[in-house]
């Protein structure tokens, strides 16, 4: 009998599968597992801020601190890298940071898919944040908004090629920032999960003798998983400091 390609398994862990058909309008807007893991996420976002603050005690538990820990470091990323008037933004600013950690963390967990997996996901995020600074800007500065298209001090001839370049590199930050975001979950979890089929692949071949062999890839995987926890906590940070910078461009432009 044939046996499906090693890789071929790393990449059905990506498959969205459809939990619940449903059609709106023509249009398939089904249930699938990857709605069902952003719906898990929200609720243990709620859950978990709502059960952290309910008290507010003067000392803290663990978890308000932890809760409080958390605000406070997007407070600041926000603050540090848009300016004190960014921290406006914060609650924007605090439920992507959030929904992008959590839902990754999360889906390292063999129960939950894992949505920043996948470019749609990923590209929504970042082109929500550029909708949002997009109108941050004009309600700030108004049709002045547009001089970030032309930097201070730029030569009349060659305004007009400045004027393309800084339009091109604009309407391109919502795709750099969700294909960052998805390209680095993406490596990651393709790579636990070749190492555990290699595991797999191992012990059924060789038996006893695949079963030993497999302990130095086993104990690879078992360093990537935290290696993994280690890049999803920096690129949620990486997501916010960059929208962060977004947004002091919103507020002062070049």
């Amino acid at each position: 009998m044939a046996t499906e390609p090693i890789d071929l398994y790393a990449i059905r862990q990506f498959k969205i599968d459809t939990l619940v058909p449903l059609k709106l309008f023509g249009y398939d807007v089904s249930f699938t597992v990857s709605s069902q893991a952003m719906l898990t996420t929200v609720i243990v976002v709620l859950v978990y801020f709502v059960w952290a603050t309910r008290e507010r005690a003067m000392i803290p538990g663990r978890l308000q601190v932890s809760a409080e820990f958390i605000y406070t470091f997007v407070e600041d990323t926000i603050v540090r890298f848009g300016g004190p008037e960014a921290r406006r933004t914060l609650p924007f600013f605090l439920t992507i940071f959030v929904f992008i950690l959590f839902g990754s963390l999360i889906g390292l967990t063999p129960i939950k898919f894992t949505f920043t997996s996948h470019l749609i996901v990923t590209f929504a995020l970042a082109l929500s944040v550029f909708v949002y600074v997009t109108i941050l800007a004009f309600k700030t500065q108004g049709m002045g908004f547009f001089r970030f298209f032309l930097p201070t001090g730029t030569p009349l001839l060659l305004a007009p090629l400045m004027v393309v370049i800084e339009l091109v590199s604009y309407l391109f930050r919502p795709f750099t920032l969700g294909i960052r975001l998805f390209a680095n979950i993406l490596s990651g979890h393709l790579m636990l999960k070749l190492f555990g089929d290699f595991c797999v692949m191992l012990t059924e071949n060789f038996g006893a003798a695949g079963a030993v062999a497999a302990v130095l890839p086993l104990a690879g995987m078992v360093l990537m998983y935290f290696a993994e926890v280690g890049v999803i906590v920096i690129q949620s940070y990486v997501f916010i400091v960059l929208s962060a910078i977004y947004v002091r461009d919103a507020l002062h432009p070049h």
